[in-house]
């Protein structure tokens, strides 16, 4: 019976030892690592609830990247209509000069082939690409270039009408683009598109105007292109008011964003973050603990049938 007693107390002793030096091992990994939640058995309920706002707040790291990614290419928009709207106020500065100045047929055919460089540069604004190599004004055919020219010097759409959104909050979806056709031929412009305007303005000046008829003609056709300019203009400006709208919503959102990601963070730490004062009291404690299972395991060695007869 003593000798069954005695293996038993080794054991124990062994075991308890054991146990203390796990349980100073696990505070030495928590004070090295900062987190108090080594292993889901730790605290199971707090594991699956850290785990849920680890899932949320990468939801919002995504959503910050979004933000950035619109907001870069809704700058790039911005730019190239800023572009497009200078262009198309440089032709006006043309027409009104070859309307009001007393100029020839040779200096209207002049202001003519200026006016067909500020068409093909308009093609060009219309045919942008962002930085992935994506056409800004093709619709959901983003890897299509959108306007074609013909040998006529006629340009039509290849893109189609829809507007790509990307996700920067729960519930907000932002437009980050604008189709050519919305852009670029949706103009209240005599039921005709900005390319067509200039085409006709460059052709008007290339016609002569020897002749009373002629003459009225060529007013006419200044008249009515000064006004399709105008209203061109105003479409684009509206266009532009849009897209600020869209940018201050996503400064708005980004704030949030990042005020709930602040929010959640902070809940992270409550829940998983190691309480240092707390620690280096437990491993003091441990330490001790161990020491005296120990000495307790050393003394339980020495214990013999042998040394108890004695």
């Amino acid at each position: 019976m003593l000798r069954i007693a005695t293996t038993q107390l080794y054991q124990q002793a062994a075991k308890t030892m054991g146990d203390r030096q796990t349980a100073l091992f696990k505070v030495q990994q928590q004070m090295a690592t900062g987190n108090r939640l080594l292993t889901n058995s730790d605290d199971p309920v707090g594991s699956a609830r850290m785990l849920g706002l680890n899932e949320e707040l990468g939801r919002y790291d995504q959503y910050q990247r979004n933000t950035g990614l619109a907001n870069s290419r809704l700058n790039v928009e911005e730019t190239t209509l800023e572009g497009v709207g200078q262009t198309l106020q440089n032709v006006r500065e043309l027409i009104v000069q070859a309307n009001n100045a007393p100029l020839n047929d040779s200096d209207r055919r002049d202001i003519a082939q200026q006016i067909r460089q500020f068409h093909a540069q308009l093609v060009g604004l219309a045919n942008t690409q962002d930085g992935n190599g994506e056409y800004l004004f093709a619709g959901f055919q983003s890897h299509t270039q959108p306007f074609t020219v013909d040998a006529n010097n006629l340009v039509s759409y290849q893109g189609d009408q829809g507007q790509r959104l990307i996700k920067v909050g729960p519930g907000l979806d932002v437009p980050v683009s604008d189709s050519g056709f919305e852009v670029f031929q949706n103009v209240p412009a005599g039921n005709q598109d900005l390319f067509t305007t200039l085409n006709k303005l460059a052709t008007a000046l290339e016609t002569g105007t020897g002749t009373p008829a002629q003459l009225t003609q060529f007013n006419d056709a200044m008249a009515t292109g000064l006004s399709e300019l105008d209203q061109g203009l105003d479409h684009l400006t509206g266009i532009r008011a849009k897209i600020g709208g869209r940018m201050n919503a996503l400064d708005d959102q980004q704030n949030t964003n990042g005020d709930f990601a602040v929010h959640l963070k902070q809940t992270i730490g409550d829940i998983g973050d190691l309480d240092y004062a707390e620690a280096a009291t437990r491993l003091s404690r441990e330490t001790l603990v161990l020491q005296a299972a120990q000495q307790s395991f050393v003394k339980i060695q020495g214990l013999s049938l042998f040394n108890y007869m004695r």
